[in-house]
């Protein structure tokens, strides 16, 4: 899960690293004399060999700005808004990446020098002061903005950033979509049991273990109040059934801190499901606030097969367009557990309890 995430953040940084670095080479070399090359004369010196050493210099210093810098908000900060205060994490985290960037300059300076004198055959001297910090300027608008779309596209779900800024989702369009609802069984009681301030704080540990699905290839489409809802292109979810692996980690994980629910809350989460595939209509929706939405009966049913689990005493359903493309079905129990009727849509689903077999 954490290595998919860094990834994720890897990219954007890399990108905008990348551009504001390409910015800040051509700024320098017109305008700052980056390259100290005048009294030898631009027209001496193969202007292919410059272009080849300014990419590499661009692809080292956005290279190490992306690795450095989505690592740290992976492992190290994004840890510290969890466990204390915003305020302490952002007096620890903007130092930090400041020292980064700093670093990351000092290398390119030390690579400059070492490197420049092999393409025309004279010394080079290091660079002033006041050209490492155009550097570190260009570099630190690149972290802020690269936060701010890494923000951006933490909300709209992964990668649909991009798809948006191109206008992917502008018309309706139909895709094939693996959807599974996830609600918390006895949500009313435990809301009217330990109260609602508290309550809220509990779905909040509850959602914040459900990222575990990341792993798994999973899209968080929506929260509502305590339900969750997921989806999978059919390749990613029945790739190693991962649509089942991704429910059953979740409850997994929910069962190995359960002493830590029990401790801070008096409650044992427990969660069930109910999942279908099948064609979706996918749009962006809004003016002034914008969303990407999915509509069809697909989600209906899928939202219908959640609620059949209490009566049919199963935590997680599938229909049987899903049962299908299980791989590995051995490694589950698997029960046919009848159908149920969709009113007003003509048609019977028939359902699957699944559940994991002990090991």
């Amino acid at each position: 899960m954490l290595s998919r995430e860094i990834i994720r953040n890897f990219k954007i940084y890399f990108l905008l690293g990348a551009i504001f670095m390409a910015l800040s080479a051509y700024s320098r070399f017109y305008f700052s004399e980056m390259y100290r090359i005048e009294p030898l004369g631009i027209n001496s010196i193969d202007l292919l060999d410059i272009l080849k050493f300014v990419f590499l210099m661009i692809f080292l210093g956005s290279f190490g700005l992306a690795l450095l810098s989505s690592m740290f908000d992976v492992l190290i900060l994004k840890k510290l808004l969890k466990n204390t205060s915003p305020k302490i994490a952002l007096s620890i985290g903007i130092p930090a990446q400041a020292l980064m960037i700093i670093l990351i300059v000092q290398v390119l300076d030390f690579v400059y020098v070492n490197t420049l004198p092999l393409i025309y055959e004279g010394p080079v001297d290091p660079s002033e002061p006041s050209e490492n910090m155009f550097l570190i300027i260009h570099l630190i608008v690149a972290v802020g903005m690269s936060k701010v779309l890494i923000e951006i596209d933490r909300k709209l779900g992964p990668g649909n950033l991009w798809k948006m800024l191109t206008g992917k989702f502008f018309k309706p369009r139909e895709e094939e979509r693996i959807f599974m609802f996830i609600d918390l069984q006895s949500s009313t009681s435990i809301a009217e049991r330990i109260g609602h301030l508290e309550y809220s704080k509990f779905l909040q540990s509850c959602f914040q273990d459900f990222s575990i699905v990341d792993y798994y290839r999973a899209d968080i489409y929506q929260y509502v109040g305590d339900e969750v809802v997921v989806s999978w292109s059919p390749i990613k979810g029945v790739k190693n059934d991962n649509f089942l692996k991704a429910f059953f980690a979740f409850t997994d994980l929910l069962k190995r801190k359960r002493e830590h629910y029990q401790k801070e809350y008096g409650i044992s989460p427990y969660f069930k499901a109910g999942a279908n595939i099948g064609p979706v209509i996918i749009t962006e929706v809004g003016d002034i606030k914008r969303e990407i939405t999915y509509h069809g009966d697909t989600l209906n049913t899928a939202a219908r097969i959640q609620e059949k689990c209490n009566d049919l005493k199963a935590q997680l359903l599938i229909s049987e367009s899903l049962y299908k493309l299980v791989n590995n079905k051995d490694a589950y129990q698997i029960d046919d557990v009848g159908t149920i009727h969709l009113k007003g849509k003509g048609k019977n689903v028939r359902l699957y309890r699944v559940a994991q077999l002990d090991n």
